[in-house]
């Protein structure tokens, strides 16, 4: 995914979360917000973290779509713009400022997860 895109997918994915768990998952699950919510964020964190890392990448994207560069960009080449974001720095220095702020930002995750499912359970609450 991307530092762009997470956000909105987690917010997203929170709000269904809500949305099942009130239409009846509870009868599958013990606590399907809670079971539903660490897969999500394992997930969004493995995926993400692979991307980061340079191990996993988007090959049908070309260059907009190499691992680090994608979290950073989002591809927008594809779109016609220029890449507002130079990675290249977070190769030469893993202490910089890119790499510390994709650290507290990876952390954000769970917060995001957790205001989707905050709105979606005022969304869809029975009261």
């Amino acid at each position: 995914m991307s530092f762009l895109l997470d956000p909105l997918f987690l917010i997203v994915i929170g709000v269904a979360i809500a949305f099942l768990a009130e239409r009846g998952l509870h009868k599958i699950l013990r606590n399907p917000v809670l079971v539903l919510s660490v897969v999500t964020v394992a997930l969004f964190w493995s995926i993400s973290g692979l991307l980061y890392l340079n191990y996993l990448d988007f090959p049908w994207l070309g260059k907009a779509g190499s691992g680090r560069h994608f979290m950073w960009n989002s591809g927008v080449e594809l779109i016609g713009l220029k890449p507002p974001i130079d990675v290249s720095v977070t190769y030469e220095n893993p202490f910089c400022t890119l790499n510390i702020v994709a650290v507290l930002l990876f952390a954000t995750y769970p917060l995001f997860l957790y205001l989707g499912v905050y709105a979606g359970n005022k969304i869809f609450s029975k009261s």
